[in-house]
């Protein structure tokens, strides 16, 4: 019982080990995949990712008006063609309730 967990452990880091002893059939390990970004691939998202806040920032998309809206509502649905309230974040909340609740 004790040597499972060692066995399992050389089963899962030797690939030579499992190569001899585990059949073809019973193998079931995948090959590590590539990352999917570089540090410099990403470091360039995310620098886009904050220039393009800043110009929608700048553009005035941020008021406190619009800020509430996208507190209420999922991203693309225009609350008066939302019938039967599917698009709200918060189901449970009238939209005269307050979200968050503020600190003092």
């Amino acid at each position: 019982f004790i040597s499972a967990a060692m066995l399992g452990k050389k089963i899962a880091q030797d690939d030579a080990f499992r190569q001899k002893w585990v059949p073809a059939w019973y193998d079931f390990s995948i090959e590590k995949p590539a990352h999917a970004w570089t540090r410099d691939e990403l470091h360039e998202q995310m620098v886009e990712v904050q220039r393009e806040l800043h110009e929608r920032a700048i553009r005035g998309e941020f008021t406190r008006e619009k800020l509430e809206e996208m507190r209420r509502h999922a991203y693309g649905v225009v609350p008066a063609d939302d019938e039967h309230g599917w698009g709200k974040l918060h189901p449970g909340v009238d939209d005269d309730e307050e979200i968050e609740e503020e600190e003092d």
